[in-house]
């Protein structure tokens, strides 16, 4: 479910959604972004949390990611994007390869951009910490996913990424979902170490992080770029 103007009636969500932290959350405010709500939830929420030494990664996969089934525009800036075999669309060797809002933010990151990540993290936490990754190939909210459940793009991008790392030194798991999107913000959130994917949803965990005493890692070039403002009412989805 999304957090959007259309379902802040806690009555609607919670007939819906029983028992989710959506219906939780709506229950106790009607305000956007109460992070010490959320905090107040999560830390009564009974899931699995991640290690003292563990950073959480969480990557915008789905329709971060420009591939085959993407048409000719400006928001996948790719030379060919949409004419040939998907396996040309990387994400990670080139940004116009990342999908791009109408506000000039990415959602997934070129290697560049975790260079800093990486050098942060090794200064900070050593490459002791273990990086756990998240992400979720079937998140696709901004046209119809004609995919078809061909995730290939998804998984060579998350591959890349945990390739990167572990080069790096650091070891590099994957988070084992519930299956349950509730139970994965909720993990997120709790983390110690995060490291902020692209979209409003991780830049609404990186404030719960930061709320809780962790500490945020944001993936940007050398040069930084402005992280994505939390201004509404954001998903707890991945």
């Amino acid at each position: 479910y999304r957090y959007e103007s259309s379902i802040r009636d806690a009555s609607k969500v919670c007939m819906r959604w029983p028992g989710s932290l959506l219906c939780k959350y709506l229950t106790r405010t009607d305000q956007a972004n109460n992070i010490t709500v959320i905090v107040d939830i999560i830390n009564q929420s009974k899931i699995d949390i991640p290690g003292a030494n563990t950073t959480v990664m969480h990557l915008r996969l789905g329709d971060g990611l420009c591939g085959q089934y993407n048409d000719l525009s400006k928001w996948c800036r790719g030379a060919n994007t949409g004419t040939e075999n998907p396996t040309t669309r990387n994400c990670w060797e080139n940004d116009k390869d990342c999908f791009k809002s109408r506000g000039g933010y990415i959602y997934a990151y070129p290697r560049e951009y975790y260079e800093q990540v990486a050098t942060e993290l090794l200064k900070s936490v050593s490459n002791s910490t273990t990086i756990v990754v998240v992400g979720d190939p079937r998140h696709w909210t901004r046209s119809v996913d004609t995919r078809n459940g061909d995730y290939s793009i998804d998984f060579a991008y998350r591959d890349n990424v945990i390739s990167f790392f572990r080069s790096k030194g650091f070891i590099v798991q994957i988070h084992q979902s519930s299956g349950k999107p509730d139970d994965d913000f909720a993990y997120m959130c709790s983390a110690r170490n995060f490291v902020r994917g692209g979209g409003g949803l991780s830049t609404l965990i990186s404030s719960v992080v930061i709320a809780q005493g962790g500490r945020v890692f944001d993936p940007r070039k050398f040069s930084d770029v402005t992280p994505l403002p939390v201004n509404k009412l954001t998903n707890i989805a991945k």
